[in-house]
């Protein structure tokens, strides 16, 4: 463990020995803070990335207290479990040398300081969170996080409080929607709080009411809980009056606490999706915030920004993630459930109108009064537009009954499913799409962007929790509140083949990542994305639309040659081997694909990994090598594992892989470009000492979506058509060959199997720390040339070595910073 200075800021850091690439990373860092902006880093994967920004951004708030929360951004529940480990590691070694400190200067002392308490959690739904017993029993996430609005609704614990006390002497609940105000007891008299199994027998969440009764965010202890420590603390929470275990909820504990924690961690959707992020937005930005910037929502650069730091780990992919959040797809299946819940849904109204006429009288009153309503509290049904945009105007006239807007959504429905019978693409404008709805039904286009309110008020008068039974309807009050909000950047289409078969699929398309991204760059102080393979850096702030205060890509320092990148270019036979359009069903080159893998199999220790380009292009390939005998081949080398697109069979795939290399089988695993484990999953240490690339993860070019984006990017961007095209399938590349190398340590070949690869504007796009170990030599390599590369590569690494000295600065070295930093630039070649 060492601590030492970078520029003023005293750094912790909870291993004996750091790597070069982490103090600069640290120092970058520091700059993007200080200038109070956005910065873009890329830091090799394998060097640490994770902790140096967690050691160095809580040094920095420990230093300069006046810096707010940070907010760390993952894309899996195991990804956001690993950094929370890693966070505690820090903290734990932050606060042993603090004691220390305070013990050496004699001023420990009762009274604990600021400083003392550290708060981490982490946040995610209700499914990986919740511990009532019936609640968490259940396997789908919709219906768990419906169980569980039920539970909670305003209406149940309304009736609650009438059932069983109107003398309540301990305190009186008042409610604005979901949330209670407690006034304070008038006597000194406390009653029983009833216990969990009493409120379960009502109706309500025990665990939940005891968390609204005994307990606020001020009671957490100090510490870095990660998903099962937030549970754990939950189940073993006792009463502080009482000393009694009282079990508390963890999720809503989570939500609650994100005020007062020094760092947060937590899901892409939680900061960019309108549908999700609401359940954390408020509780980082406080009402006087908003309010304070409703004035003037147009001018960012008058806005308050908040001293809150975010990043975005991995954030290669974060403008698909912004694009999917503010986009919706309708099918022909899903317009006729939709009708189906909309009848069901009619069916409710006129039941509570035989039962009670007088609520759907006092829903009308409140629409004319134009009563805010609170939001859908699932995850996913929140309103799809982003906070900054939702209208605070009355609801129109025109669909304030209940059985008028059943009428309008009837009408919408049954107008979409004419508009998306059609057989040819079609695309146009959300304001042309609304001129034609206009025109065609006579209903005022402006009652689309009020689609979500009214539902939301209607779903609340009849109190149904279970929006997943009306999920299909959801989707199209969606479709009519984000077609009726946004114009710009936004397309709709109309595919009548989206796959080989006729179901048509009407589409509400962002083509403007920066929209979901703005909320996020205007409200807060420092936005950092960070990944290993984010090439090129300039590309980010175009699509995004914002100025970085910093750029920079890291360069990777080794102890030895331990990666081996080589792009193969044609077989024994002297054919190019490519994926492209006119080569990809040669028979040639699919079995010179195979017999490279046979090669690599036959000659390569342990487990390797190979990436196609799509499902359908390993379908295909996997269907001739079985047939001309390839996989029987491979197969007395390595076992064979698949991805699939069922996520519980790929899970036990990966499982039987590892295994394999465990026990010295070795394995073959296949697997997508852009899918789940290309995304997620990490093959260290002898699970991946090879990946193999076959062909270029291009998209499907002749999508209308992508082709309407890529327009809207060169008319509002200037970045031409082949430019993205490239830069997104060479992100996709580094993504998974990145996949093997996770610490100096390691060692991997990396294999670019495609033509292509070699061409500049395809070779240029690559990280600069896989570039810079790219030999020349190694550049149009045949398969039985690949095959050589490879054995004298492995034979290298099994040779022993002694790792450099530079590579790993130990805390002599780091107690002189300047010399220190004159090392690290030397070891990097940094200007």
């Amino acid at each position: 463990m060492v601590k030492f200075y970078i520029e003023g800021i005293e750094v912790y850091f909870p291993y004996p020995k750091i790597y070069p690439e982490q103090i600069a990373y640290m120092r970058s860092l520091k700059n993007a803070l200080d200038a109070k902006g956005h910065a873009v880093l890329e830091m090799p994967t394998g060097t640490g990335k994770t902790v140096a920004l967690f050691s160095f951004v809580s040094s920095y708030q420990l230093a300069k207290p006046e810096l707010g929360k940070l907010v760390y951004c993952t894309r899996t529940i195991h990804e956001m479990e690993k950094s929370l480990l890693e966070l505690r590691e820090v903290i734990a070694y932050r606060n042993e040398q603090l004691v220390k400190k305070e013990e050496s200067k004699r001023e420990l002392s009762e009274n604990k300081s600021k400083n003392d308490y550290f708060l981490a959690i982490g946040l995610c739904s209700r499914r990986n969170l919740c511990i009532h017993p019936e609640v968490s029993s259940i396997a789908d996430r919709t219906k768990i996080d419906e169980k569980c609005c039920d539970l909670t609704s305003m209406w149940k614990r309304i009736q609650f409080e009438d059932i069983i006390d109107n003398k309540r002497s301990e305190y009186t609940i008042k409610y604005e929607g979901t949330s209670q105000i407690r006034v304070p007891p008038s006597t000194s008299t406390v009653e029983r709080i009833p216990d969990i199994e009493e409120f379960n027998s009502l109706g309500l969440c025990g665990y939940y009411e005891t968390m609204e009764r005994i307990w606020n965010p001020t009671m957490i202890p100090s510490g870095v809980y990660t998903l099962e420590g937030l549970k754990e603390y939950s189940k073993n929470f006792k009463n502080v009056n009482t000393g009694k275990p009282s079990p508390i909820c963890p999720y809503f504990m989570a939500r609650r606490s994100i005020e007062h924690a020094n760092i947060v961690v937590l899901n892409y959707q939680y900061m960019i999706d309108p549908k999700v992020s609401d359940a954390v937005f408020s509780h980082l930005c406080t009402e006087s915030y908003l309010n304070l910037n409703k004035e003037n929502p147009f001018n960012s650069k008058d806005k308050t920004k908040l001293p809150i730091v975010v990043v975005f780990d991995e954030a290669h992919n974060i403008d698909n993630v912004c694009i999917e959040a503010l986009s919706v797809e309708l099918s022909t299946e899903t317009l006729d459930n939709a009708y189906s819940d909309l009848t069901r849904l009619e069916e409710n109204v006129n039941e509570l109108r035989q039962r009670d006429q007088q609520l759907l009288l006092e829903e009308y009153q409140k629409l004319v009064e134009n009563t805010n309503f609170d939001s859908i509290d699932i995850e996913g049904y929140m309103n799809p537009v982003l906070r900054a945009d939702i209208l605070e105007k009355a609801v129109p006239g025109s669909i304030r009954k209940a059985d008028h807007f059943i009428s309008f959504l009837k009408v919408v429905i049954g107008y979409l499913k004419k508009y998306i019978k059609v057989q040819e693409a079609k695309s146009e404008g959300p304001l042309m799409f609304l001129y034609r709805f206009e025109h065609e039904t006579e209903i005022s286009s402006e009652v689309m962007q009020h689609t979500y309110n009214r539902m939301k008020s209607l779903l609340n008068t009849l109190k149904l929790t279970s929006v997943g039974d009306i999920t299909s309807l959801q989707l199209v009050v969606d479709f009519c509140t984000l077609v009726g909000t946004y114009s710009n950047g936004f397309i709709v289409i109309v595919e009548p083949y989206p796959t080989s078969t006729y179901d048509p699929l009407l589409q509400f398309s962002c083509m403007d990542a920066s929209i979901a991204m703005k909320p996020v760059l205007d409200n807060f102080q420092s936005v950092v994305l960070t990944s290993g393979t984010i090439s090129p850096l300039e590309f980010y702030p175009k699509i995004l639309n914002f100025t970085p205060v910093l750029t920079q890509s890291l360069p990777m320092s080794f102890d030895r040659d331990c990666l081996c990148p080589i792009i193969v270019s044609k077989g024994a036979n002297q054919v190019h081997i490519s994926t492209k359009f006119d080569l990809r069903t040669d028979i040639t080159v699919l079995r010179n694909y195979g017999a490279l893998l046979i090669d690599f199999c036959k000659h390569i220790p342990d487990g390797i990994v190979c990436f196609f380009p799509s499902y359908a292009y390993m379908e295909l390939i996997l269907s001739h090598w079985y047939e001309c005998g390839i996989l029987a081949s491979i197969m007395e080398h390595k076992l064979i594992f698949m991805e699939t697109k069922d996520p519980v069979t790929t899970t036990l795939a990966l499982y039987n892989y590892r295994k394999a290399c465990d026990v010295g089988r070795g394995a073959l695993f296949l697997s997508i470009c852009r899918g789940k484990v290309a995304e997620g999953i990490d093959f260290d240490r002898h699970y991946g000492r090879c990946v193999v690339l076959v062909g270029i993860p291009f998209q499907y070019t002749l999508s209308k979506v992508l082709k309407a984006r890529l327009d809207f990017m060169r008319c509002n961007y200037g970045i031409q058509e082949n430019e993205f095209i490239t830069f997104d399938a060479m992100r996709q590349a580094a993504q998974c060959v990145g996949r093997i190398i996770r610490n100096k340590a390691d060692f991997g070949l990396m294999v670019f199997a495609d033509s292509r690869y070699s061409r500049v504007d395809k070779k240029s796009k690559l990280p600069p720390w896989i570039l810079k170990s790219i030999d020349p030599s190694h550049l149009f390599l045949t398969t039985e040339s690949a095959v050589a590369v490879a054995k004298t590569f492995f034979r290298n690494m099994a040779q022993e070595y002694t790792p450099n000295k530079f590579t790993r600065l130990g805390q002599k070295m780091l107690d002189d910073e300047q010399s220190c930093w004159t090392t690290v630039q030397k070891v990097l070649k940094l200007r």
